[in-house]
């Protein structure tokens, strides 16, 4: 719902800006590097020397997050193919490191496995090009596994401050279940671990955030991370209470988004005044975007007269779409829902929303994960469903996998039966039958068999339409065929009598609905029953209040995430928050949680 919140046209800004990102000082500088080490590989006359020379420079474009050109050199260096066979092993590391830079788990697993290293150094590069695809693959445990014993190998200190960097990146995506009940009498491990879980208990609680760090470190005097590390965690935060002095929430009060506008801020002041660690408190005001006598810059300069150091909205998307054209804005705003184009050039602007577009792309890359290349799309026939389609169409694709078939259904109608039909090719094999019949001259005992070429459906659906879906899906030859979905299948509440058909049914879900352990969960229960339905935009509301505190943290530190009850969340490169979810499968009516198993590479040690 907040993905289509229009609402009402604002005034636009009359400004007229350059729409594309900006490049960083740091962007700019590796790019430079890059171009530097291509000039030496086209002035020596050492195919060797070549080969090292455009290996560093495709290196330094992935850093700079320059993907394109790095695929360019790799084309160049793979053309050759008459080398020798530790030139070829380096050739294979690096096109591996370039399938991991795209997220491609499919590519970089098949390039991986051919890697047979010759010299020590591509031992370890090996390894930690394992460590990085159980990364991506959601194998957080053993990612940080790797990253601890590679540490005792690695003698340069910015390749170790790296290793520090991944194995907090992998901690920090790990689900809170996971980092809660994993046990190791690995010294360093355990040590890792526990620094884990009082960040992320902290992050919550910002104002005991460097007392808990600190004393961390008298627990674990001799951790590798007890030193540089420590302390970059604790600077990222030490100004943030103090910056945060005046809240300004800006949110629609009246109109057809009020009500889902009134649980965000019910969940916003709930997670403020449960939040007494911050001295002194901020002020928080609010103020009602659906005025349409007043324009964004109008209540934004309001806001910011009276005295706001912080904004958190708006919800509508029109009013987003203009901000995200403007330069720069004066103050953070983190904005209740995301601009329509992924492009944000605006300084201190955040974007964050509950996108169901994200939810689909979350369910490819668990089917590829799990080794399920080959899909079926069931989406209703609105615009919501062909989003969500092709929006898991596109990123399974490009991860590796293949939609083999795609079918949509009707919302206007409870008959699922043709539509199915057509998505398993059933009507394909009643044809053959009744062929068949015709040759022979008589009837026969079969039964038509759907497609065989498919290991995972992706159903796009509401929770009314999936408890009809689902059941049909059995009856034609589906039962055994893995059902994933996004978050829209369930309501938020358990009803073991209405969701008994969705038994098997794997879904991604806000960790507020799946796994809560919030205090908060009380409070909305006990005083907005009527609000049961939005249950989610609360648990978004908490989380936005807590987010303008880790915001710097988030932006300056790619390693960074913060836990919330929305989900898992990091930044990207155009500083929209990007949440990963928890799963869920139905079993007896109800949703239970569960850890997905996904392939990993073999559990070897550095030195083998």
């Amino acid at each position: 719902m907040l993905a289509s919140c229009d609402g009402v046209q604002t005034k636009p800004d009359s400004e007229v800006v350059d729409t594309s990102k900006p490049v960083t000082e740091q962007q700019a500088s590796l790019t430079s590097e890059a171009r530097e080490q291509i000039r030496l590989a086209e002035n020596s006359d050492s195919p060797s020397q070549q080969l090292d020379y455009r290996i560093a420079a495709i290196r330094l474009y992935l850093q700079a997050n320059e993907i394109i050109f790095a695929k360019q050199q790799l084309d160049i260096i793979n053309a050759e193919k008459d080398r020798p066979l530790q030139d070829r092993v380096n050739m294979q590391i690096i096109a591996g490191e370039v399938a991991l830079a795209e997220k491609n788990p499919t590519l970089a697993s098949e390039i991986i496995t051919e890697i047979t290293p010759v010299t020590r150094n591509q031992q370890l590069k090996l390894y930690m090009l394992k460590a990085d695809l159980d990364y991506l693959n959601g194998n957080y445990y053993y990612a940080v596994d790797r990253r601890v014993q590679l540490d005792k190998y690695i003698v340069d200190r910015a390749t170790h401050d790296l290793n520090n960097k991944k194995i907090w990146a992998a901690l920090s995506s790990m689900p809170s279940s996971q980092l809660n009940t994993e046990q190791t009498n690995k010294a360093v491990l355990k040590g890792w671990l526990e620094l884990a879980k009082v960040m992320r208990k902290s992050q919550q609680n910002i104002g005991q955030l460097e007392n808990n760090l600190l004393d961390w470190g008298m627990r674990y005097p001799s951790h590798p991370a007890g030193k540089d590390f420590l302390t970059e965690l604790i600077d990222s935060y030490q100004s943030e209470v103090i910056k945060i002095k005046n809240i300004a929430v800006l949110l629609p009060m009246q109109g057809q988004t009020s009500t889902a506008a009134e649980a965000i801020k019910n969940g916003l002041l709930s997670a403020y005044y449960l939040d007494s660690t911050v001295e002194p408190k901020p002020v928080i005001k609010f103020y009602d975007t659906s005025d349409e006598a007043l324009s964004f810059d109008e209540l934004y300069q309001l806001a910011l007269d009276s005295g706001a150091t912080t904004v958190i909205g708006p919800l509508d998307k029109n009013i987003i779409n203009a901000i995200s054209q403007k330069q720069e804005l004066d103050v953070p705003v983190l904005s209740l829902n995301y601009a329509e184009s992924s492009l944000n050039i605006t300084d201190n602007l955040y974007q964050f929303g509950l996108a169901p577009e994200d939810e689909a792309r979350q369910v490819a890359e668990l089917a590829i994960a799990q080794g399920k290349l080959r899909a079926a799309v069931f989406y209703p026939d609105s615009e919501w469903g062909k989003r969500l389609q092709d929006a898991f169409t596109t990123y399974y694709e490009y991860l590796g996998g293949k939609v083999m078939s795609s079918n949509d259904y009707a919302t206007d109608s409870n008959d699922y039966r043709r539509p199915i039909r057509q998505l398993f090719n059933l009507d394909q094999s009643n044809i053959r039958i009744r062929k068949v019949q015709d040759t022979i001259g008589q009837n026969t005992q079969s039964s038509p068999y759907r497609r065989n070429d498919i290991d995972m459906i992706f159903l796009v659906a509401t929770h009314r339409s999936a408890r009809s879906i689902m059941p049909a899906f059995k009856f034609h030859h589906a039962g055994d065929v893995p059902v994933y979905a996004t978050s829209h299948v369930y309501t938020g509440s358990i009803n073991r009598e209405l969701d008994r058909d969705l038994n098997g049914l794997i879904f991604c879900d806000l960790p507020w609905v799946i796994q809560n352990t919030s205090p908060l969960l009380k409070t909305f229960n006990a005083n907005w029953p009527q609000q049961e339905n939005y249950t989610r935009l609360f648990a978004f509301g908490i989380d936005a209040y807590h987010l303008i505190y880790n915001l710097d943290y988030l932006e300056n530190n790619d390693y960074a995430s913060y836990q919330g009850e929305t989900g898992n969340m990091q930044l990207d490169e155009y500083n929209r928050i990007i949440r990963k979810l928890l799963w869920a499968r139905f079993n007896n009516g109800q949703p239970v949680y569960f850890e997905p198993e996904v392939r990993t590479s073999e559990a070897d040690s550095v030195t083998n």
